[in-house]
C-alpha cells in the first residue's frame, strides 16, 4: 500500500538550501550594527560610503551593496535620526530640570532645546543612514533570494534591484 498523500504538502514550495559554507563570509547582526554606527559597509566593512556629509553613495564602492534600494528608503534613517534626537533631548532635559529646579531658566532652556532639534540631526545623519544600511541588508541577507553565488551578489543585493 503507497504513503497517503497529504493535502498541505503542496502548500509551501520547498526553499532551496542554503549550504552553511556559503555564508561563512557574511558578517553577524552585531558587526554589521557596528559598522553602521561607524559609517562602513554592513557587508565588507569598507569606507567611503559618502561623497559628502549628506550624500550617500548608491553603492559600496568595495562590495557593491546597494545603500539606498528604493524610493523612500530614507524613513527608516530619518525615523533613527528622530529617535537618537529625541532621546539626546530627554537626557539634557532631565539633567537641566535636575541642576536647575526649583527656580527653571526657560529662555536658556528653549534655546538649548532648539539647538540640540537643529545640530543632532544634521551631526547624526550620516550614521543613521548607514545604520539604516545594516537594517535593511540584515533584513534582506535573511531572504531565500540572497543565496546566491558570489558573481550574482556583486551586483548588489543580489542582482534583484
Amino acid at each position: 500500500m503507497s504513503d497517503p498523500i497529504n493535502p498541505y504538502d503542496d502548500l509551501e514550495p520547498e526553499s532551496p538550501r542554503v549550504e552553511p559554507a556559503a555564508r561563512t563570509s557574511e558578517p553577524g547582526a552585531v558587526t554589521a550594527f557596528l559598522r553602521g554606527l561607524t559609517r562602513r559597509c554592513p557587508r565588507c566593512g569598507s569606507g567611503g560610503m559618502f561623497g559628502g556629509w549628506f550624500t550617500i553613495r548608491d553603492r559600496c564602492p568595495r562590495c557593491r551593496l546597494r545603500l539606498q534600494r528604493e524610493e523612500g528608503g530614507f524613513l527608516g534613517a530619518m525615523t533613527i535620526n528622530y529617535v537618537v534626537t529625541a532621546a539626546i533631548w530627554l537626557v539634557v532635559l532631565v539633567a537641566w530640570l535636575v541642576v536647575d529646579l526649583p527656580d527653571v531658566h526657560v529662555a536658556a532652556l528653549t534655546i538649548a532645546s532648539i539647538a540640540i532639534a537643529v545640530l543632532v540631526p544634521l551631526l547624526f545623519f550620516p550614521f543613521a543612514k548607514t545604520v539604516w544600511a545594516a537594517v535593511d541588508y540584515l533584513v534582506y541577507r535573511s531572504s531565500p533570494e540572497y543565496a546566491r553565488d558570489a558573481a550574482e551578489r556583486s551586483e548588489g543585493n543580489g542582482g534583484r534591484f
